[in-house]
């Protein structure tokens, strides 16, 4: 069956969308592998203690990021918001608690987010690294105090902004900007004040080694997307770290009676997420870029003889060692030939149907971002390429 006559959303009266913009969670992150839904399915035929499937899936977390312990959680902002929640309670008498049985420690953990007086609550973290998501911080009752400016922040700021009655971790989300401070910085100034550094590397896969570079670097609490490229359900996440933090994690998570309760993980979920996991670490990465490579290039081909399109392809890299993530497909549009800006260009693509959805000026993804629509042909399904630019071709036509 083709690509462009199956829609298992028609029935319902939603369209389909042609995901051309990567792991995005708006249009579903990723396709599961068949053997995902298998055991999850297995996983829904009896009942379980989720606490002690959440340790059973820590443990599996834990050898696959290198790390002391793990925790599945129910995304990246759910691992963000933990992961906070954590480090407020570091020297709190919820420390003597295990994650297991009724929540008799409910009156400590429910001092999050609304009654913190007399915990600590300060996260310190470079303005210019700020991103959408670290607004969990803040649901888990943190607060960020930001130092340097847009252009960065110095060492002496980061050492300055430390206030041992009041700071309760650094807070670094790995972004391809090379104007904030690295995270080795962030680790040394934080580990001399004796608090730990939360980096939030949700959208750092590939590759998977990745998985390990950040806890191997000394990092306290580590985020992964589970939904992204793991291709864990969608709702999924990865905390590692320390052991006694991530115990603070699970203690608040959940199914007990602490901020994560929102967060909540079927017993299916998190068997679910460990499947996927597996699945990927075995994954062959280097067939996967070929294949995704191999499409980004007849792309950027066929769009490139458009007359007033420039195309091309770029290869996205890892914030920190710039290691090759997957090829992206650059589309820049001369509005005075074209009729149309490469901003109006997206949304009309956006806007139809099947809707196509890629990226407009990724900033999270390039520096040189500006004016630039991008294609991610990760999970651009057979047959789409062509689809992708024959609709392109359209409209273009149309605003000429």
């Amino acid at each position: 069956m083709s690509v462009d006559s199956y829609n298992p959303y028609e029935k319902y009266g939603v369209r389909r969308a042609i995901n051309a913009a990567g792991t995005l969670t708006r249009v579903g992150g990723s396709i599961s592998d068949p053997e995902v839904f298998r055991a999850m399915e297995d996983a829904s035929k009896a009942f379980v203690h989720i606490s002690e499937l959440q340790q059973w899936a820590g443990e599996k977390i834990a050898e696959a990021t290198g790390a002391e312990a793990g925790l599945p959680t129910a995304g990246g902002s759910a691992s963000i918001m933990l992961a906070a929640a954590a480090c407020i309670m570091k020297g709190t008498e919820l420390e003597g608690y295990e994650p297991k049985g009724r929540a008799v420690w409910r009156h400590i953990i429910q001092r999050v987010p609304a009654h913190t007086e007399g915990l600590k609550t300060k996260l310190i973290v470079q303005k210019m690294n700020r991103c959408e998501y670290d607004h969990a911080v803040e649901i888990a009752g943190g607060r960020f105090v930001e130092v340097g400016d847009e252009e960065g922040a110095t060492e002496e700021e980061l050492e300055e902004a430390f206030d041992p009655a009041e700071t309760a971790a650094y807070y670094y989300t790995v972004q391809p900007s090379s104007r904030s401070l690295p995270v080795d910085t962030v680790i040394e100034v934080a580990h001399r004040n004796g608090v730990p550094v939360i980096v939030d590397a949700s959208a750092e896969l590939p590759p998977k080694s990745n998985l390990r570079y950040y806890t191997s670097k000394g990092v306290d609490l580590v985020i992964f997307s589970g939904g992204k490229t793991i291709a864990g359900p969608n709702n999924s996440g990865l905390l590692a770290g320390r052991g006694d933090l991530i115990k603070l994690a699970h203690l608040q998570s959940y199914p007990f009676e602490g901020v994560g309760r929102v967060a909540k993980m079927s017993r299916e979920t998190i068997v679910g997420l460990v499947t996927a996991l597996r699945i990927y670490l075995e994954r062959d990465e280097g067939a996967h870029f070929r294949a995704w490579e191999a499409k980004a290039n007849f792309m950027a081909g066929e769009l490139g003889r458009l007359p007033g399109v420039e195309s091309g392809v770029v290869i996205a890299t890892t914030g920190e060692e710039k290691t090759p993530k997957f090829p992206l497909v650059t589309v820049r549009v001369d509005e005075g030939v074209c009729g149309i800006g490469g901003g109006e260009l997206h949304q009309q693509l956006v806007d139809g149907d099947p809707s196509i959805e890629g990226i407009y000026e990724p900033y999270y993804l390039l520096e040189d971002y500006e004016g630039i629509l991008v294609f991610n042909t990760q999970y651009i399904l057979q047959g789409e390429e062509q689809l992708i630019i024959e609709r392109i071709k359209s409209v273009l036509s149309n605003a000429a």
